[in-house]
């Protein structure tokens, strides 16, 4: 994120400590003075913003950051889930295999 003060070309300072050489027919030096105080306080305000700015696209980058990580761990947790459940599929199967063949064997054992 670029600052505002890559943009600005003055500072609040600057702006702050500008004096003007007062000639004859020249500008009010107070409506100057006014004008420039008007200015100032923009730019203090716009300082201030900035640093809001910046502190809470860091705080929205942790928090994207941590929803990653958070996210990675549960799509890890249901692809071991998803593997331990193919396994017990299979363990099932073999043991109904199992419990049929041990059903088939007793059949023929009390049928002799």
């Amino acid at each position: 994120m670029k600052k505002t003060k890559g943009y600005l070309k003055l500072s609040k300072k600057d702006i702050y400590e500008k004096d003007f050489e007062v000639e004859y027919k020249g500008y009010k030096v107070e409506e100057v003075d006014s004008f420039l105080d008007i200015i100032y306080e923009d730019y203090k305000y716009i300082e201030s913003c900035e640093q809001e700015y910046i502190k809470t696209i860091q705080d929205l980058e942790n928090k994207i950051k941590s929803l990653k990580r958070d996210l990675e761990d549960k799509i890890s947790l249901l692809e071991k889930s998803n593997s331990d459940l193919e396994n017990l599929t299979r363990a099932g199967v073999n043991n109904s295999a199992i419990i049929k063949r041990i059903s088939k064997l007793e059949k023929e054992n009390y049928n002799k």
